[in-house]
């Protein structure tokens, strides 16, 4: 079986919690992506697909927003694919983000997960382009 979801708009990486005196809470921005992750995994296919105990494997691809600043050459090479983004944030934050938002829902628990294959580009379009397959 296999599934493919795409998430319009810029990823957003997964941030840590915050520490204030007055307690810890998750930044707003990243809550926001997460819950918005989960709830059109929840539109598009409603139950859970993957049994517990499944290994699965996910390719994963992030297309982030090409910037406004910069030479015509920079931007077109970007639109190309030609130039990769090796700027912050990092991939492993991009992937810890989609995989907190579908954790229970395409999946009992993110430890069925044995192999991700991901890759970060720029795109005028940005998204994230998932597929989930179980291992055979």
């Amino acid at each position: 079986m296999k599934i493919n979801l795409t998430i319009p708009g810029a990823p957003v990486p997964a941030a840590r919690p915050r520490v204030t005196r007055w307690g810890t809470y998750t930044p707003p921005k990243y809550k926001a992506y997460k819950d918005g992750v989960s709830k059109l995994f929840q539109e598009t296919i409603d139950h859970v697909v993957f049994e517990e105990g499944l290994p699965l494997k996910m390719t994963l691809k992030f297309y982030r927003p090409i910037q406004k600043t910069g030479s015509k050459k920079f931007k077109s090479q970007k639109a190309n694919h030609e130039l990769l983004p090796t700027i912050k944030p990092d991939l492993d934050n991009y992937i810890k983000a989609i995989l907190d938002g579908l954790n229970g829902l395409a999946w009992h628990d993110d430890n069925q997960i044995t192999t991700i294959n991901a890759t970060k580009d720029y795109d005028d379009n940005p998204r994230v382009e998932i597929e989930i397959e179980e291992i055979k």
